[in-house]
């Protein structure tokens, strides 16, 4: 066997071999020419999304072991915020009142006493003596009051703000069935959020 056929039969024993390392090389040269064109690694840390806590005051009053002033946050209820007052008092009326009722700014809440004349007022309307009816508050009598607002729509005014939650102005009222522009002139005046 001359020198010739040796090495033929090297290259066919290792033929895979010499392949990979030939491509390796090819690979290696061209990455090497490719300089400007090379792949930084930058990774995108996952950085905490920080939301913002709006925070509002509520002024609880009445049958709490603690009444006063709460800074609480925005999407708090009024069970929360009881809580925070060490719980209601041994002579508070606890069927008089909403304890999932979703609270809002500078809003009074009086939790009424069972010796209480009244027991089923648990919030106290600043504004119904001058007429005004906010209606994020209002009950359906008090909506009732407004001109051109009946029961029926009084009623509409309360699912929808059920659903929906509080009015964030006056003429959010347009989306109300039953109320339409004429109506909604009609009562401006008389109405507040």
């Amino acid at each position: 066997m001359n020198r010739g056929d040796k090495m033929l039969d090297i290259v066919k024993k290792y033929y895979l071999v010499v392949i990979g390392v030939i491509i390796l090389c090819v690979f290696i040269i061209a990455n090497m020419n490719d300089n400007e064109n090379e792949m930084i690694f930058d990774p995108i840390l996952n950085e905490e999304i920080v939301e913002e806590v709006k925070f509002i005051y509520i002024d609880l009053k009445g049958e709490v072991k603690n009444p006063g002033v709460y800074k609480i946050e925005d999407s708090s209820r009024l069970f929360q915020v009881i809580s925070l007052a060490g719980g209601t008092t041994m002579d508070a009326d606890v069927l008089a009142f909403n304890l999932s009722l979703r609270l809002r700014d500078e809003q009074v809440i009086y939790i009424p006493s069972i010796y209480d004349e009244y027991p089923m007022i648990t919030e106290i309307n600043e504004n119904a003596e001058n007429g005004i009816v906010n209606i994020n508050t209002a009950s359906l009598q008090e909506l009732d009051t407004l001109p051109g607002i009946g029961p029926t729509t009084a009623q509409s005014i309360i699912d929808y703000r059920n659903e929906n939650g509080d009015f964030s102005n006056i003429d959010d009222l347009i989306s109300v069935p039953g109320v339409g522009e004429a109506t909604l002139n009609e009562i401006r005046e008389f109405i507040i959020t």
